[in-house]
């Protein structure tokens, strides 16, 4: 799952969330934020804060058990949140309590500014600290840092994508920390554990046998392919090679994670499709985390 070494994925949360919290600092915090539907800008600045706190919560607590983000954030009241709701409305809900506390308006008015930075950086200084093998609870793998030093440039990558487009910008990811976070995601995607984690679509998934050859071009260092059969029980993963894909989706790997966490289209420059493209339509349409 892991390739990249743990300090180049901390050093890339930093470098992510200061072009994040730039672009939220030049937009009006109710500007709406494209890639994520019924969400503003200081919606954003609050998700990102919550989910940096949780992951540190969760490293510095020394926990190997889930403890949701709620539990990190005693600002929020207790009724605020459901957290027995499907993972995806929890983490609405969530949001929306914490913009409404003052803190959240804090954040809304300040974006670049504390707490929100701060929350960043609490988050890679508890991963530098306890380094990728300390003990921590993880929904899959093993249950070590490693997996939230991925998780954290994921997030910071995502979303200072969703923030520089309500600001008309397209960035380049760095290509081998992408790469990395393809590898990161399908992995996720394709263990049994994280399906809870889902949106409810991730269970009307295709389950028919297709299989999906994801390619990384100019892969430099990761594994380049990924094949992911469709069965009954769930995605997994194969090694690449062990069976004809019924589609291949190609493009680098600063393209490639855009498109699987469905912030550019399948139809965008760059990316090329062969073979059944309602196979891979399909995919994005109920892979949603």
């Amino acid at each position: 799952m892991y390739w990249l070494g743990h300090t180049r994925l901390c050093d890339d949360i930093r470098r992510q969330r200061a072009h994040l919290f730039t672009a939220l600092g030049r937009v009006d915090p109710e500007t709406p934020v494209p890639h994520c539907p019924g969400w503003n800008a200081a919606h954003l600045a609050a998700h990102v804060h919550a989910a940096f706190t949780w992951a540190a919560g969760l490293l510095n607590s020394g926990t190997v058990e889930f403890r949701p983000p709620h539990e990190f954030l005693r600002d929020i009241p207790e009724d605020a949140v459901d957290p027995d709701a499907p993972w995806p409305v929890y983490v609405d809900g969530l949001t929306r309590a914490h913009r409404r506390t003052p803190l959240g308006e804090r954040i809304a008015g300040e974006h670049t500014g504390d707490p929100l930075a701060k929350s960043a950086d609490a988050l890679v200084d508890a991963l530098l600290a306890g380094g990728p093998d300390r003990p921590v609870w993880t929904c899959v793998g093993e249950p070590r840092a490693r997996f939230w030093a991925a998780w954290g440039a994921l997030e910071a990558g995502i979303h200072r994508l969703d923030a520089e487009a309500m600001l008309g910008v397209t960035p380049e990811l760095d290509r081998d920390v992408a790469e990395q976070l393809v590898g990161f995601t399908l992995e996720v995607v394709a263990h049994p554990s994280s399906t809870s984690f889902f949106d409810p679509r991730f269970a009307r998934l295709r389950k028919s046998g297709e299989r999906i050859l994801v390619r990384a071009v100019g892969s430099t260092g990761g594994p380049g392919e990924w094949l992911i059969h469709l069965v009954p029980s769930g995605p997994v993963l194969l090694e690449p090679g062990s069976g004809r894909p019924d589609v291949t989706v190609e493009a680098p790997g600063e393209l490639l994670l855009p498109l699987l966490k469905r912030r550019v289209p399948l139809s965008a420059p760059g990316i090329r499709t062969t073979g059944d493209g309602d196979v891979m339509a399909d995919w994005l349409e109920h892979v949603v985390s």
